[in-house]
């Protein structure tokens, strides 16, 4: 299926794409991509047992939804501040070869139900690590086989940065990409992986998960499990490559009536939309996913995913990313209608264009899918100190009950960072973002505008 990604996207709508493609071009050679500074290494304490890590992030936005958005006062949103976001890390040093790992946040986009009245610190990231050739005794060269339960990560892109509330220095842009998969689970994470010194093949990894669909703690009849299977390639002179495959089993839970179901009371993969944005809507709570591709209801979800890096030094790097993320079942309207994404027009809950807003809490069986390709770019112009930076992602809702016209969701980020010092990274971007009528896109046209972080971490 992914043979096809490129072929389809050729004949999707030109001049919109090709003034975003140029202007992307022009911002790749400008700035053709780069590897992320880092702040300064986590303070230690206890002998080093202890590190910790504080870390915060303010951002300013002033974006709109663009004409004919799902919720009309999106469309005239003032600019202003978002919530404070904090994290506070430690890991500590059980034993010479068990680790432990805790990350405490205020992150709004992730726990803000009750919006500004919800500030509370919670469990964002946790877990505990085995060194696995260490407890054995094993004899190490340049390996490492580390068993990990807890939380564990689930995302399908390698070789970029993620932001995670205030955890924002390794990602050049700002917030996570439409498709972006992520988000973490409880469950057991095996990994192995080898360095070498010299040869064609500098280093290699393979990992495998088994998570359940739930953050806290889900344990109802006929939930499953998901599953992640990881390699990654890295050769001399900077290229990286790497292949991931996901799968969920949750499609056993829905009870189907006159051919649909409703998701009430149903486990879902948290990565069928992805993880918290940093682009806000008035007319959304603050934990929505709603600028991301909302087109799978993440039942019986799988991706595959292909990952290719080239980045010679510290200062730059290039980013493609090729995949497809489909599922066993397609979200309804109440009358059982296939809609192209969880949000729609409708009328009395029945699709229709002219009708109010409605999120679509029932599905009916019908293979959805979704064919991505992403390419991301950044580079310092002063080692270390201040770079630019460009990422455009495309999106096609290729679902069998989908009519496939107008049916993608593009978007166009061209930022830049300056590092005040090793600890505090500024960061500008102006986004752009179309979303076909059929497309899946949760906001109903786009949107566009500007946002800036400045974060610190200690």
């Amino acid at each position: 299926m992914l043979n096809t990604v490129t072929g389809k996207l050729k004949n999707t709508r030109s001049n919109p794409w090709q003034s975003k493609l140029s202007l992307l071009a022009s911002a790749i050679i400008a700035a053709s991509a780069s590897a992320y500074a880092q702040a300064a290494e986590a303070n230690e304490f206890l002998d080093g047992r202890v590190h910790v890590n504080f870390l915060a992030m303010q951002n300013y936005q002033s974006i709109q939804a663009k004409e004919g958005a799902f919720r009309p006062e999106d469309e005239e949103q003032a600019g202003g501040f978002g919530r404070l976001r904090v994290n506070l890390q430690f890991k500590f040093k059980i034993t010479e070869h068990i680790t432990a790992d805790v990350d405490i946040a205020e992150e709004p986009n992730d726990f803000g139900n009750n919006g500004d009245r919800d500030f509370s610190f919670h469990q964002d990231f946790a877990g505990i690590e085995f060194d696995l050739l260490g407890l054995s005794e094993t004899t190490k060269n340049n390996n490492d086989l580390t068993l990990r339960i807890g939380n564990i990560g689930a995302a399908p892109f390698q070789f970029k940065g993620f932001q995670d509330g205030a955890d924002n220095q390794g990602n050049a842009l700002i917030g996570n990409g439409i498709t972006d998969y992520a988000t973490a689970e409880n469950g057991i994470q095996l990994s192995y992986s080898q360095s070498y010194d010299k040869g064609f093949i500098r280093a290699y990894n393979v990992a495998g998960h088994m998570t359940t669909s739930s953050f806290g703690e889900a344990f109802q009849q006929d939930r499953g499990y998901n599953y992640r299977l990881q390699g990654t390639l890295e050769f001399a002179g900077g290229f990286k490559a790497g292949l991931n495959l996901f799968k969920a089993n949750q499609g056993d839970q829905p009870t189907f009536e006159n051919g649909m179901a409703s998701l009430s009371g149903v486990t879902t993969t948290n990565y069928r939309f992805g993880d918290g944005e940093n682009y806000n809507f008035s007319a959304s709570a603050s934990s929505e996913r709603d600028t991301h591709v909302g087109a799978l209801p993440g039942l019986n979800q799988s991706i595959v995913q292909l990952n290719l890096a080239y980045q010679p030094t510290e200062q730059t790097s290039v980013i493609f990313m090729l995949g497809q993320s489909a599922d066993d079942y397609t979200f309804a309207d109440t009358a059982g209608n296939a809609v192209a994404g969880i949000t729609y027009f409708g009328s009395n809950g029945v699709a229709d264009p002219e009708g109010t807003t409605f999120d679509s809490n029932n599905v009916i069986k019908g293979d959805s899918s979704v064919d991505y390709w992403v390419l991301e770019a950044q580079q310092y112009l002063l080692p270390n100190k201040f770079y630019l930076a460009a990422r455009y992602s495309a999106a096609e809702n290729t679902s069998d009950l989908i009519e496939q016209s107008d049916n993608e969701v593009t978007r166009l980020q061209v930022g830049a960072g300056y590092w005040l010092n090793e600890r505090t990274l500024w960061k500008f971007e102006y986004v752009d973002q179309d979303e076909g009528v059929n497309s899946g896109g949760q906001i109903g046209q786009g949107f566009s505008g500007v946002t800036s972080e400045l974060s610190v971490k200690f």
